[in-house]
């Protein structure tokens, strides 16, 4: 029975000389990484724009107001890539393993944002720049994005301000993994859908009331996960909905490129809405089509467009897009200190890049790898996670038992 369970972590390979042997099975999308490029440039567009001189243009800052589409589509590709993942784990092993996915996902997003954290309290107790207490310890809490403007030292913005996402995917995180082990597949799914429909029902409610900033003043609407949640649970939904080979046979068959181009222009089309009434509700509509769009390029017929995502310079951009987030705020926000030349562009988005490589390469990556000893997953994934665990899931079934 434990060499039988052990099949699921492999696929059998004949070499040339006919001998076989045991290669990795793989579930890396390597589609998403190239999503998450375009969501971190999204992102390092509007933060170098938004914060530097050219704020005296204030049509090229609208227009170049690209952050919130890149953290949705963050949002999108991971409620898809969680869901799939937990739901591929209920399929090979009949049960998911909460402990399992809650050690794994804090060896990936703790080390590197508590490394950041650390790093501009130096830089704080320094004099360098400005970080209030309550900004660290929400931060670290991940509440940040129900942390009231007049606690925060730079009004909502400042050098923690991308935490409020990070707080979202952590609540994010609590939920639905639960939710799908005590709910089943299928009634998760109605339970995503409704949820997310009640989100949006509020959202647009609470957009025109704005009840809840008179409970709590100063908070930034768009943060918040009562208004943010449905862009990850559609993402699930979209997963669940495509977990059967049957549809997903048949969502490849149908799914033609110009659908794909179809929804792509529907949601350029909400974005333009936006820009014109200088104003954004994130409606369930946007919600809905950016993981349609991701699953398009996952499952649909490869074109260019997947050619393109799957390029090795959108693939490298897209794996160091986490510790990317994470530092690329540090240099956007000017500070009054000598620290500020660091802050300027285009030195700013020089100093971007070697900060997440050092913070990829020494934190990320190892402490990735370590979750993935606490807990094997049933697929490793990217090669660069693979090659230090292969011996390892040699001998040890998904159960932590020699086979």
């Amino acid at each position: 029975m434990q060499g039988l369970l052990a099949i699921n972590f492999f696929v059998l390979r004949i070499e040339e000389n006919g001998v076989p042997t045991l290669t990795p099975k793989t579930g890396y999308l390597p589609t998403l990484d190239g999503w998450r490029a375009i969501a971190i440039v999204a992102v390092l567009l509007d933060h170098t724009v938004g914060y530097s001189n050219l704020r005296q243009y204030a049509r090229l800052v609208s227009f170049t107001h690209t952050g919130p589409n890149g953290v949705s589509l963050f949002f999108a590709i991971s409620g898809f890539l969680i869901c799939t993942r937990l739901l591929e784990e209920k399929r090979a092993f009949g049960q998911i393993s909460l402990r399992g996915f809650y050690i794994r996902r804090a060896c990936r997003i703790l080390p590197p944002a508590m490394f950041y954290l650390l790093v501009i309290a130096v830089l704080s107790f320094c004099g360098l720049i400005i970080v209030s207490p309550g900004e660290r310890w929400s931060s670290m809490l991940f509440f940040r994005n129900y942390l009231p403007e007049n606690w925060i030292s730079r009004g909502w913005g400042g050098y923690t301000i991308h935490h409020w996402s990070l707080a979202v995917e952590e609540h994010f995180y609590f939920l639905w993994p639960a939710a799908l082990v005590f709910m089943g597949k299928r009634r998760a799914r109605w339970f995503a859908l409704l949820l997310a429909f009640a989100i949006a029902a509020r959202r647009t409610w609470d957009f025109h009331r704005h009840w809840f900033d008179r409970l709590i003043p100063g908070l930034l609407f768009g943060g918040r996960t009562d208004v943010r949640m449905d862009a990850l649970l559609l993402g699930c939904v979209a997963a669940l909905i495509l977990d059967d080979d049957a549809v997903r046979a048949s969502f490849s068959q149908s799914f033609r490129p110009w659908m794909w181009w179809l929804c792509v222009g529907a949601y350029l089309a909400v974005q333009g809405v936006y820009f014109l009434q200088r104003t954004r509700s994130y409606s369930l509509f946007e919600s809905a089509l950016l993981p349609l769009v991701v699953a398009g390029t996952v499952y649909g017929p490869k074109t260019f467009i997947t050619t393109l995502l799957e390029s090795g310079v959108l693939k490298w951009i897209g794996r160091l897009s986490y510790s990317l987030y994470l530092w690329q705020q540090l240099f956007s926000v000017p500070a009054e200190s000598s620290f500020s030349i660091l802050q300027k562009p285009p030195l700013s988005t020089a100093m971007i890049f070697p900060c997440a490589l050092l913070s990829y390469r020494f934190i990320e990556r190892p402490l990735i790898r370590w979750g993935h000893h606490l807990a094997p997953p049933l697929t490793e994934g990217r090669d660069d996670l693979v090659n230090q665990h292969t011996k390892m899931l040699v001998g040890v079934n998904p159960s932590g038992c020699r086979v």
